[in-house]
């Protein structure tokens, strides 16, 4: 409930400093007079407009509200939402810095401005809505049926999203696998080892080399048959030289391995170390070493066992998808045969308030839609015949006050209307202020008026006053209330008659 309201240098406002109340509040005065100012004032400090003064703050009880939730630390019950406007508007959240984003968030769980088409007040989903909270207000498995439908449609959406984003996975995949079958084939064909480049290489340039390796061989082994001399000299001498003779048995045992490496080379094939050099260089050229080789194969191998897991987690999924889809059927028709039953009792209930609205005839039909997040039943609403799309905005507006009083899960917070009986014969203003008065017992209502029955019913009347430069707005008294309403009924020219007419009114509602 919004308890005071400060504005300065507004079109209408040098400055006003207005305190507030609760119940149906209603504003009047001459036309120009500033009472549409004041209310987009009021909506800009809601998120709902753009502001249009260079200060506007409220401040609000915050009985019902979580501020908490929202990030907000109150240490009492009321809390400050205010927007500075210099080179461009700053909003404030109890004096913190805030966006018009959050403020709107957070208003809009307790505030609703009715004046333009382009709410979702009569939609199908919203009248559904409406009608669930009605027959949840008798009968308390309904209201379970719902949460446990919601609860497998949830389920039932994330299981969705999860298969569609799998069945994209694998169609991506299917690329991939065939590069990466590619891959494997390749170098498990090639089959490579660590380290057989570098020893095949060695092998290569060997065998290069096997001719002038046996020449030498030959040479070295003539030579070392010349040397019974060295024998000689040491015995005549009768010295000795071990390290000598070592050196010739190293010398002898090289020997040997060469030539047993060129007796093993004559059984290999040039041919085949060639290619199978010629493919390992490739794996090295395409993968950078014959390591990063194996290890790609490894992770191509490990992609390939992924996909075919994901064929079967498909069809899991799919499964799961089949059993929540048949749940949810069992949800839904449970879902239609309540509202079926209760249909008929809303609808008397709501057209008990278009009576008052002075509205068409309704009539209220369910009908199937595909499954969604309130079941498979949509409520079509027809006015005297006409579709709610083909209604004036007259009637458009007073279907959502009658719906308004049916909505159980809305009957608190803070109610804008911005003229709404304007352009009412009077009987229709009549019920429009009728059913104001009977939702202000649980909303704050503010509405401007031009005539004089929402006045008349009004728990406080304002009267907005345009002075020669700025406008003010002040709390009628009883007094100003009978001179107010004759206004209304008679022009600047007050008769008799409307003076007496206004008094009845007031006292026939209970002011005087």
């Amino acid at each position: 409930m919004i308890t005071r309201i400060l504005i300065k240098n507004s079109p209408a406002f040098k400055l006003l400093d207005l305190g507030l109340f609760a119940g149906f509040n209603v504003f009047s005065g001459a036309s120009g007079s500033g009472k549409s100012v004041f209310m987009e004032s009021l909506l800009a400090v809601f998120g709902l407009k753009d502001s249009n003064a260079d200060l506007i703050e409220v401040a609000l009880k915050t009985d019902s509200l979580d501020l908490a939730a929202y990030g907000i630390l109150a240490d009492d019950e009321e809390l400050n939402l205010s927007i500075l406007k210099k080179e461009k508007a700053r909003y404030f959240l109890n004096h913190q810095a805030s966006s018009k984003k959050s403020l709107s968030e957070l208003t809009k769980t307790f505030c609703k401005h009715i004046s333009a088409r382009g709410d979702n007040d009569l939609s199908k989903e919203n009248i559904l809505r409406v009608l669930d909270g009605f027959i949840c207000s008798y009968n308390s498995t309904h209201a379970d049926l719902l949460l446990e439908f919601q609860e497998s449609f949830s389920q039932y959406n994330q299981t969705k999203i999860t298969l569609q984003n799998l069945e994209q996975d694998q169609r991506h995949m299917q690329s991939f696998r065939e590069i990466a079958q590619f891959e494997v084939e390749k170098i498990t064909t090639i089959a490579p080892k660590i380290g057989e480049y570098e020893e095949l290489l060695e092998l290569k340039k060997t065998l290069s080399r096997q001719e002038k390796i046996a020449n030498a061989i030959k040479n070295v082994r003539e030579s070392l048959e010349t040397l019974g001399c060295v024998d000689s000299f040491l015995q005549v001498s009768e010295s000795e030289c071990p390290l000598f003779f070592e050196g010739l048995s190293e010398l002898e045992a090289l020997l040997d391995s060469k030539e047993q490496q060129l007796h093993s080379l004559e059984e290999t094939n040039p041919e085949y170390i060639l290619n199978r050099l010629s493919a390992l260089s490739d794996l090295i050229r395409r993968y950078g070493s014959i390591e990063d080789a194996l290890k790609t194969c490894q992770e191509q191998q490990h992609k390939l066992e992924n996909y075919k897991n994901m064929e079967s987690d498909k069809q899991e999924i799919e499964i799961k998808l089949k059993h929540l889809c048949a749940k949810l059927d069992i949800y839904a028709q449970q879902l239609c045969e309540n509202r079926s039953k209760g249909l008929q009792s809303f609808t008397d209930a709501l057209a008990v308030y278009c009576k008052t609205l002075r509205l068409k005839p309704l009539e209220i039909k369910l009908s199937k839609q595909v499954l969604q997040a309130n079941g498979t039943d949509e409520c079509i609403l027809t006015l005297g015949g006409s579709e709610i799309s083909t209604l004036s905005s007259g009637e458009y507006n007073r279907l959502r006050l009658a719906l308004l009083c049916m909505d159980a899960n809305a009957q608190t917070g803070i109610l804008v209307l911005d003229e709404i009986d304007a352009n009412l014969s009077g009987e229709e203003s009549e019920g429009v202020a009728q059913v104001l008065h009977k939702l202000s017992k649980t909303y704050q209502v503010f509405a401007i008026s031009h005539q004089p029955h929402m006045p008349s019913l009004a728990d406080n009347h304002f009267l907005v006053l345009k002075n020669t430069q700025t406008s003010e707005i002040k709390l009628l008294d009883t007094q100003g209330r009978i001179n107010e309403i004759a206004r209304i009924i008679s022009g600047k020219e007050i008769s008799k008659e409307a003076l007496e007419f206004a008094k009845i009114a007031l006292s026939k509602n209970g002011v005087i």
